[in-house]
């Protein structure tokens, strides 16, 4: 019932009264007829603070619907390409290259998966490997971004830069002046190669000098003999200037330096000028002092038969590659008919990484010098969930680490007087030296301190084993890798010990026997037997249908 007829009722009330009562005064009659007015504006007055709080209410709720899309968009719906700035491409020739950035900057590089949201960068740092898509709408693919020098931060790489070559300028300043110095990385890498020091050469100018093999080489010297054993390395160390850069460049031949800057992609210059422009040889000088898998990948590539991902191109500090599937980790607890397959190709990487010339002889006199023939590549890196990438499709197996791992020039090292043809056996004492960098999870190194590969060495691996390797043709080191890596993973509790879980006794201990070699040949045997082993145990498990 609303007001106005509430009003004429009590009105209608009040004159029948009026007449059954004629005592009844006006005074009465308008006292009511006020209070019956004042009842019904309360009432207005009350409607019109519900409706006013419904508006605002109804408001606020559209503003907040409105925001909510809005940050949904922005920061969990949003195929969120990659930030141009996080590139570091300014820190050029300080970086991995250049070749690419124009992909970059149209917008055409977007994170993949978790990290297509922004929100997922608040709470993890984009500076590990991510995947990610290349180009636009149908011409998309999947590609991996990588980093160059993680896990340090940016600023740690920069330190590394600024701290090599020798430091000009204000040569009477005191250390403290110094160390308040801003480090500026695309500057102070070009005392990486001085113009203004006194060279030999017919005009004296260094920047007519090319790049060579000096450069980069490591000088090997015996220690004198010392009275405690354990204190050769020490010595040893503090008598020899640690070289810059990384174990890739610690066998580094002629021929080997000669095919790494002739396939290397990130040049500026045209590739038919002969002459290197500075900034392109700091930046190939840059890779192989922070992190040389760039260079590796270019140099050996995918279409030639060896087991490493496909170069793409580099912006910044940011390499791309083709995506080659998931860590080896996420198989690790697979069941058993798909642990099988991935361990047979595993098995296969030690063959992969060595190569014969076309001939069929390792070491040749007459190597050609733009071809990948006569070149072995041994692992230097032995975590094996993040060694290896596996292919979910094909379950093909890629080399995914190869920041530590050295390249030798087998031609080079048969042309030396006292060059071996035995084949060189790994100690098994190496076994006990890896499992201690294991157990302390030293086997990366410590880049995120230092911000390049910490030297010529690995860190797994003692000097005495690397300088191995530099002077004997042929070695088994990548066979005791493999096995040694699969056995350590499968002893405790490491992160991917489910890996060999249900497999046969005897392919067990066919590791073992790999790992505790007899003699030269022992571990090529025990690898054909693994091999062996693992084929007829897949024929017991075969592939499940629809799987």
């Amino acid at each position: 019932m609303n007001d106005e007829n509430c009003f004429f009722l009590q009105m209608d009330e009040f004159t029948q009264v009026g007449q059954r009562v004629p005592f009844i005064s006006q005074v009465e009659k308008k006292h009511n007829e006020v209070t019956c007015k004042r009842r019904a504006v309360t009432r207005d007055e009350s409607r019109y603070v519900r409706c006013t709080v419904f508006v605002i209410f109804s408001i606020l709720g559209i503003v907040f619907l409105i925001t909510t899309c809005i940050l949904l968009n922005y920061y969990v719906l949003t195929n969120a390409a990659v930030d141009v700035d996080i590139l570091e491409v300014k820190k050029c020739p300080g970086c991995a290259g250049q070749s690419i950035c124009s992909v970059f900057f149209r917008g055409d590089v977007s994170f993949s998966g978790i990290y297509r949201s922004r929100l997922a960068h608040l709470f993890h740092s984009a500076s590990f490997g991510l995947d990610a898509t290349m180009g636009l709408y149908e011409t998309a693919r999947k590609v991996h971004l990588r980093r160059i020098g993680n896990p340090a931060p940016p600023e740690v790489v920069d330190d590394a830069v600024c701290r090599r070559g020798p430091q000009h300028g204000l040569p009477g300043a005191s250390e403290i002046a110094r160390a308040k110095l801003k480090c500026i990385p695309h500057l102070a890498i070009w005392r990486w190669r001085p113009t203004n020091d006194p060279v030999e050469g017919t005009n004296g100018d260094p920047v007519d000098l090319p790049l060579h093999r000096g450069i980069v080489a490591a000088p090997v010297f015996l220690p004198q003999q010392d009275g405690d054993p354990t204190l050769v390395d020490d010595n040893w160390a503090s008598r020899v200037m640690p070289t810059a850069f990384s174990p890739a460049t610690r066998c580094a031949s002629d021929r080997l330096f000669r095919l790494l800057q002739s396939r290397f992609r990130e040049r500026t210059s045209f590739g038919a000028e002969t002459r290197w422009l500075r900034f392109d040889e700091l930046m190939f000088l840059f890779n192989l002092a922070v992190d040389p898998q760039a260079v590796i990948w270019q140099t050996f590539p995918r279409t030639e038969g060896w087991p490493f991902p496909t170069y793409i191109g580099a912006c910044g500090r940011w390499t791309v590659q083709n995506y080659h599937g998931v860590p080896l980790l996420r198989f690790c607890d697979s069941p058993l008919w798909l642990r099988l397959r991935l361990l047979l190709n595993i098995m296969d990487i030690p063959d992969r990484l060595e190569r014969s010339d076309s001939t069929g002889s390792k070491y040749v006199l007459d190597a050609p010098e733009d071809s990948t023939s006569g070149y072995v590549i041994y692992l230097g890196n032995f975590d094996l969930p993040s060694l290896f990438t596996v292919d979910p499709q094909s379950y093909n197996v890629t080399v995914a680490n190869l920041r530590h791992a050295i390249i030798v020039d087998i031609h080079a090292v048969s042309l030396y007087k006292n060059a071996s043809t035995k084949e060189h056996v790994v100690n098994p004492n190496a076994t006990v030296f890896l499992a201690r960098g294991l157990g302390s999870h030293d086997c990366e190194g410590n880049m995120a301190k230092s911000g390049d590969a910490g030297g010529t060495t690995p860190p797994c691996m003692t000097r005495v084993h690397a300088d191995e390797l530099c002077s004997n043709v042929h070695s088994d080191h990548n066979i005791w890798a493999v096995c040694a890596t699969l056995l350590l993973s499968h002893e405790g509790t490491r992160s991917c010990n489910g890996l060999l879980h249900g497999l046969p006794s005897e392919f067990i201990s066919t590791l073992q026997d790999c790992v505790h070699s007899l003699g030269p040949g022992y571990r090529r045997k025990m690898l054909v037997r693994a091999k062996d082993i693992l084929l007829r145990t897949i024929q017991l498990h075969p592939e499940p249908k629809g799987w």
